[in-house]
């Protein structure tokens, strides 16, 4: 397996060859009969003897239980009791396994850590209270959504014929990479990457092609701003652009399309030769956060897509997730972010968009 070339102009990012060939299996987690690292954090609920954490699906053998950094490994019966047929872990009395409750879930306001009514931090707080199961299932998932038609063609055809590709990757903090292990911020066991960089790893192992990225991103911002960043990423002369906003915007969806219209027309005119992903953003906590709010944003990016121009719908997906695991099992920092699970997500969702022919997978 090729060890994805490590070009990053972006400030705040740790990475190191270990942790960039950590990158996504090329499916989604939901297209595979294995589920290799789901986050869980266990809650007590109050009124209750054990803490308790959801799967995504029913396991048809024995989970294994890893804690955050991969390397230690909880016991079943020591730790957590799992019965066949449950989507349920129960921990143990005795249990090493970190947990929250309820209460501690939702602060009294004034509380430290505190943000719209829930618990919160940057960094790793989220992170080392997330361990990560691991089993295999027979379940099916909801979404059988048809792919799109094949619209990338330029970068498409380079990665293909193994040609170099320049990524730019343009957005807020989850491009910048917050609440990914492997970024500084958190700088946490497994140093996975965010997700740009898994994206660009996972094209290069797909397709064997060289690819590097500029990751952009930066916290706070709107799509607003990336008119502003338009002549930094055509100065990276890109083949494949990445335009991810939408967290921070709070304006009703007409001013959102309106908005990313002008930000994709002007990096097609400075960038003609480039092709254009246009990624519908996670949701935040519902605690502050109306789902409805980005699903009007994930349609009015449908309406922006054409001929070069494609949409990485991480929307639907996640709220379906939603719908099976908790927000905080989700997130890296329980608001707006997501942690090294919603950063695959994301990659993965941008890469069904590159296809292998079938029969010509790499090995």
């Amino acid at each position: 397996m090729m060890i994805a070339t490590l070009t990053i102009a972006s400030h705040g990012q740790t990475t190191s060859p270990a942790s960039a060939a950590r990158s996504p299996q090329g499916q989604p987690c939901w297209s595979s009969k294995v589920m290799e690292n789901e986050p869980v954090l266990f809650i007590r609920d109050e009124g209750k003897p054990a803490a308790t954490g959801k799967l995504l699906f029913v396991p048809s053998a024995k989970p294994t239980v890893m804690a955050p950094d991969l390397v230690m490994k909880y016991e079943e019966g020591k730790d957590y009791v799992w019965k066949p047929g449950s989507n349920t872990i129960e921990l143990t009395a005795g249990t090493r396994i970190p947990f929250k409750t309820s209460t501690e879930m939702v602060p009294p306001p004034g509380s430290p850590n505190t943000l719209m009514g829930v618990l919160f931090s940057e960094g790793r707080f989220f992170h080392d209270l997330q361990v990560q199961v691991s089993y295999p299932h027979a379940d099916d998932w909801p979404l059988q959504d048809a792919p799109q038609a094949l619209r990338l063609t330029r970068s498409d055809a380079k990665l293909k014929a193994k040609q170099a590709l320049k990524l730019v990757a343009l957005g807020d903090s989850i491009t910048e990479g917050y609440n990914a292990s492997g970024f500084a911020g958190a700088a946490a066991p497994p140093h996975q990457p965010p997700y740009p960089q898994l994206v660009a790893n996972t094209l290069q192992q797909r397709f064997g092609a060289t690819v590097t990225l500029a990751n952009l991103g930066r916290a706070g911002t709107g799509a607003g701003w990336g008119l502003e960043m338009v002549a930094k990423v055509a100065a990276e002369k890109p083949d494949l652009v990445i335009l991810a906003f939408g967290m921070n915007h709070g304006e009703p969806t007409a001013g959102f399309e309106a908005v990313m219209r002008k930000l994709r027309d002007a990096v097609q005119a400075a960038c003609p030769e480039a092709d254009i992903v246009l990624v519908a953003p996670m949701t935040g906590n519902p605690c502050g956060f109306p789902p409805e709010r980005f699903t009007g944003y994930r349609d009015a990016l449908r309406n922006l897509t054409g001929p070069n121009v494609a949409l990485a719908d991480v929307t639907s997906p996640w709220l379906e997730l939603l719908k099976r695991k908790p927000f905080s099992d989700l997130s890296g920092n329980n608001i707006n972010h997501p942690n090294d699970f919603g950063h695959r997500v994301y990659a993965d969702v941008i890469c069904q968009l590159f296809p292998l022919a079938t029969g010509s997978r790499r090995k």
